[in-house]
Formats: structure tokens, C-alpha cells, sequence
């Protein structure tokens, strides 16, 4: 298999890596059947669909000019198993979602554009814009979408004047988890705008945790009511990156017990102090055996009407400055809808993943100059969850997000 790869392809994605994304792949749609089409891009770029036993896979590929011909980009941008295929409702989506194992939560929703979810109360307290929904105000974990509340705090305290985007902040030195900024020198001037940037795009952490210390642990736990998390509390004192992962693999667990029988003002005080004492290397190999790690107690934890709210906050903020800023960052990672990004006239995203959790979080204009959310978590406390699968299942919601309704059946009608 490696010498169809280039070595600078293989230093950044080992064989072993590559060979857990096709077992993912055959789990999920079975045996390979050979290349349904390629869509060449350039000279050394084409766009492949993979057949399946179930289903198909979408995959660019780059490589290299010359003889040789090796590798040196590939990714999946889609994944469709036969059955995802054949839901054809929203209700079907949701039915798919409900049935995955472990604790799911769905919704899709349109925003009105007077800043509401539609007109009038449904179920649960939700407007009745809620296209289809499967346990939207049960709180899950979710992973890095937790930092589209630090996303706002940016916004409003950017809107506020309190700092701007081209504000530089200097390194001092302070422990970051793995990131592009973790490596820079001390004294080292970031920009805000940048800092945003890779939060949003790669999820980089350093990225995060820089941003939290900057703008203040405490001004993001009260900006969570402000833009509709529904129970903040769950969320305080508002973790770093770096925080979660010390409380996880430190002593196999033991330190995220410890804090975890606390009260609130126990956590803080045990945050400033034991673990910020505590380096990194101290940590073990947190998540190497793929298993989830206390995702029921120590995360960050949002409902789905929760992140629709949030992305509806931040799509209210398109007409000021610095919201238009946030959405443009949104947008620069499409996420599950890569392959199918240009049949909107927006797609910003967010999502988040460690073992047992996966999160996908999109606001969405259709080409009608709806604005949509849709927004699913995954939990599961004993077992990895699919994370094709999910997107495979975010992607089928977006493409029956687009289809029209069929027009209402007149009085004494039939078809």
C-alpha cells in the first residue's frame, strides 16, 4: 500500500492511519467494488466515486506530476450508504437519527429573518419552523462545538469595542495543547482574526485555549445565556482544551474524578491551582484505545435547540462589522457538506468528536434565501461512534433541506 503513497503524504498520515479509514469505510459500506466515476479537476487532481457492496464514497484525489504518479492528497468528501440514500423526508432523518445507538439528538430547523425560528410555540417550547426534531432539548455532549460560544464572546466584545480583529496578542509562554501556536516562540504576536480562524477551520486547540485566557473564562460562561445555551451551568467553570484533557488522562482519570465530586467554587480553585500545576506530559495516552472517557460528566454539554439558537445568534449578527467577520470564518470549513457546498449560497459550520461523542452543527441559505439550521450530537459512554455515518446522515438532511414540500392536496383530491 505505501508505495502508492508519497513520503510527504505519509509523514503527515501514517499507514496505520490509512488503513483505520478503510476498515471505517468497508464497516460501514461493505466491500469495495472499483471507481463508479472520476471527474478529473486538472493534470493531477480528479474527484473519484468509489462503489461499495452498500453504498459509495466520494474521494478527491491529488498526486503527483512525473512517472511515478504517487499520492499526495486524498481525501473523503462523502459518504452515502444505500440506505441513507433512500430517506426521503424529514421525518425519515429524524427516524435514522433516533435509531442510532447510544443517545442522538437531531434537529432541523429555519431561521425567519426577523432574528425568531418561525412564528408561534410547538412542541417542547420550540417554534413550529422545526422541521423535524429527535430529542432537541436533551442536552449531550459536544465536543469542540463548544467553540462557537467562545466565537461569540469575539463578536459581541469586538462589537462592544472592547478589542478588534487585528488586535495582536503576545505569547508568554503558557502551556498549550497541541496547535499551530503551540510551537511559536515566546513573544511570538498573533492577530484575534487568526487565532478565530483556526479555532473554526481546523478546531486547533492552542487556537482555543489562547482565545479563552484572552477574552476571560468567565465573560464566555455568561455569554451562554445570552445567545441561548439553556442550562450554562452544566458548562462552568467553562473548561480549556487542555484543562478537559489533564482532568481525563491525568492519574488514568483520577484527577477528573477528584474535581468532579467538587462543588462549582471547588472546580475553579482546583482548576487554578492542582491542574494548572499539572503539565501535560503528566497525561497518558488519553484516548489511544479509542474508548470514551467520563463523556457523561466532564464535557461541554448543549441540546440541539440549544446550537440552533447559537447559530441563530450569530446569524443575527450578519448586518454589524464583526458578525459578518464570524460568519465568513464559519464558512471556511463546509464539514460534512464539502462535496455539496455549492448548492447553497451559505454553509458555516462547526462540529466537534472525541471517542463516544461526535457533534455537526451547520447554518445553511439556500439558494431561496432561507436561512436553515441543522444540528446533530452522538453520544455514546461504551463505544467509538461512526463518524462517517453521522455525516452521511447531516449530508441526507441537507439535501432533503433543499427538496420543496409537495403542494398541499386540495379538499376531496386524490393522486
Amino acid at each position: 500500500m505505501t508505495r502508492s503513497f508519497a513520503p510527504g503524504f505519509l509523514a503527515e498520515i501514517p499507514e496505520a492511519r490509512i488503513r483505520a479509514l478503510s476498515s471505517q469505510l468497508v464497516a460501514q459500506l461493505g466491500k469495495a467494488g472499483g471507481i463508479g466515476a472520476v471527474s478529473p479537476k486538472s493534470a493531477v487532481e480528479a474527484r473519484l466515486v468509489v462503489t461499495f457492496a452498500t453504498g459509495t464514497a466520494v474521494v478527491d484525489l491529488v498526486v503527483a506530476s512525473g512517472a511515478a504518479g504517487q499520492i499526495t492528497g486524498l481525501r473523503i468528501t462523502d459518504t452515502q450508504s444505500s440506505a441513507v440514500a433512500g430517506l426521503h423526508t424529514p421525518e425519515a432523518v429524524a427516524a435514522a437519527f433516533a435509531a442510532l445507538p447510544g443517545r442522538a439528538g437531531f434537529l432541523m430547523t429555519a431561521l425567519d429573518e426577523d432574528g425568531g425560528e418561525g412564528k408561534g410555540e410547538g412542541e417542547g417550547g420550540h417554534a413550529r419552523a422545526a422541521v423535524a426534531a429527535v430529542a432537541a432539548d436533551r442536552p449531550l455532549a459536544i465536543g469542540s462545538a463548544f467553540k462557537l460560544v467562545i466565537l461569540a464572546e469575539l463578536v459581541r466584545s469586538i462589537e462592544a469595542r472592547e478589542r478588534r480583529w487585528d488586535d495582536l496578542l503576545g505569547l508568554d509562554g503558557m502551556e498549550l495543547p497541541a496547535g499551530i501556536f503551540a510551537p511559536l516562540p515566546i513573544g511570538t504576536q498573533v492577530p484575534l482574526r487568526g487565532l478565530a480562524e483556526a479555532m473554526i477551520r481546523t478546531s486547533d486547540n492552542s487556537a482555543t485555549d489562547l482565545l479563552i485566557h484572552h477574552l476571560g473564562r468567565e465573560r464566555i460562561e455568561a455569554m451562554q445565556a445570552r445567545i441561548g445555551i439553556s442550562d450554562g451551568a452544566a458548562n462552568m467553570p467553562f473548561l480549556t482544551t487542555l484543562e478537559a484533557f489533564k482532568l481525563k488522562g491525568v492519574q488514568g482519570g483520577a484527577l477528573g474524578r477528584r474535581y468532579l465530586a467538587l462543588d462549582p467554587a471547588g472546580r475553579r480553585h482546583m482548576l487554578g491551582e492542582e491542574v494548572a500545576a499539572t503539565p501535560g506530559r503528566a497525561m497518558g495516552a488519553l484516548f489511544a484505545d479509542g474508548r470514551p472517557v467520563m463523556i457523561d460528566r466532564l464535557e461541554w454539554f448543549a441540546s440541539p435547540a440549544d446550537l440552533a439558537r447559537v447559530m441563530r445568534w450569530l446569524r443575527d449578527q450578519k448586518d454589524v462589522p464583526a458578525g459578518a467577520e464570524a460568519l465568513r470564518i464559519l464558512a471556511l470549513n463546509p464539514g460534512p457538506l464539502s462535496s455539496m457546498a455549492d448548492r447553497f449560497a451559505y454553509v458555516g459550520y462547526k462540529g466537534g468528536s472525541e471517542p463516544g461523542v461526535l457533534n455537526m452543527t451547520l447554518l445553511l441559505r439556500d439558494r431561496a434565501e432561507r436561512w436553515l439550521v441543522l444540528t446533530a450530537s452522538w453520544n455514546n459512554p461504551d463505544a467509538a461512534v461512526d463518524e462517517f455515518l453521522l455525516a452521511s446522515l447531516m449530508r441526507r438532511a441537507a439535501e432533503v433541506a433543499l427538496t420543496p414540500p409537495p403542494p398541499p392536496t386540495a379538499p376531496g383530491s386524490s393522486r
